[in-house]
């Protein structure tokens, strides 16, 4: 599941870098810096703590796979 997490975090951000690209008429890392600084005014701890929520609910969910999954060798 973290995995699974990990690959669809990445996958998001080159998808929305190629759309920004196509759009904005720039470099694949000027649009990769332009979505990490955040304007003032936004919401930078919604969008890091939702982020970081997903990451803690799926190692969650990972440890809890793996421990019923040891439980049932037993």
């Amino acid at each position: 599941m973290t995995l699974v997490y990990f690959v669809m975090y990445i996958g998001m951000l080159i998808l929305i870098s190629l759309i920004d690209m196509f759009i904005w008429k720039q470099s694949f890392f000027q649009v990769i810096i332009r979505l990490f600084t955040l304007d003032e005014g936004t919401n930078e701890w919604f969008v890091s703590g939702t982020a970081f929520m997903g990451l803690i609910c799926s190692i969650v969910i990972d440890y809890r796979l793996r421990k019923n999954k040891g439980q049932k060798q037993l």
